[in-house]
């Protein structure tokens, strides 16, 4: 059981609840804040399943709100697409030097940061062969680095939805992606009862952080919340240098 008053603790709760609104607002980006601070403070494993478990909390309260925008198909092809990617992506981290496969992850992210900030987008709506594509390189990428998030973002960002559906979908997309890490990690005995009870007290921070980040959204125009995605794009990027 931590201290609640520990230093630790309390800068966990602060960066969960910061966290939290950057999800509620956004749909993704949380784990982009919370992975490192956690991998540092308490270790990489127990960092990475921590941060997994506040990935749940928060959107658990921020679904039923946006299920109704929900193109449930193009997510079923997503995650049908990324399950068959994370393979690839472990056995690539199995024999690939890291060092130059971040360099080439966050070059490939930048990049599409480039095409979106430019203007570009799909020529009407993303067809079948697109959405597999998006899908199985957000799991390769999870396989390899655990960042599935750049190549949806991308894939929703580059399309012609309005913010809210792309927020909608983001929000759903990743639920379903952490509850796959999530059985993974616990197949592995990496989720303990000290774990969720950690994830368990950090849990109110991380939902408040949601609900304000939910508050915040709709004040937001389509512009701002574009440029946000995008900057949260360019610090996964960065980051992945970094760590």
């Amino acid at each position: 059981m931590p201290d609640l008053l520990s230093i630790p603790f309390l800068i966990s709760a602060v960066v969960a609840c910061i966290a939290g609104m950057v999800r509620g607002f956004a749909g993704f980006g949380a784990a982009m804040l919370m992975t490192p601070v956690f991998s540092a403070l308490y270790g990489p494993a127990v960092g990475i399943a921590l941060c997994l478990l506040l990935e749940i909390a928060v959107a658990l309260p921020l679904l039923p709100r946006v299920v109704r925008l929900v193109d449930w198909r193009r997510i079923g092809m997503l995650l049908v697409a990324a399950a068959i990617g994370v393979p690839f992506g472990n056995l690539t981290l199995t024999w690939a030097d890291p060092e130059p496969m971040r360099w080439a992850i966050s070059a490939i992210v930048l990049g599409a940061v480039i095409m979106l900030a430019s203007g570009w987008r799909f020529s009407g709506r993303p067809g079948t062969a697109t959405t597999l594509t998006a899908g199985a390189t957000s799991g390769f990428l999870n396989g390899l680095s655990g960042m599935a998030g750049p190549p949806i973002a991308f894939y929703y960002l580059a399309g012609e939805d309005p913010a809210a559906r792309v927020r909608a979908n983001l929000t759903t997309y990743f639920v379903f992606v952490d509850l796959f890490a999530i059985a993974a990690f616990a197949s592995r005995d990496l989720i303990g009862w000290s774990v969720g009870a950690h994830g368990l007290l950090l849990a109110p921070a991380v939902i408040a952080g949601g609900l304000l980040g939910e508050r915040l959204f709709p004040l937001a125009s389509e512009r701002f919340y574009r440029r946000l995605a995008l900057l949260l794009l360019v610090c996964v990027a960065v980051g992945s240098l970094l760590l």
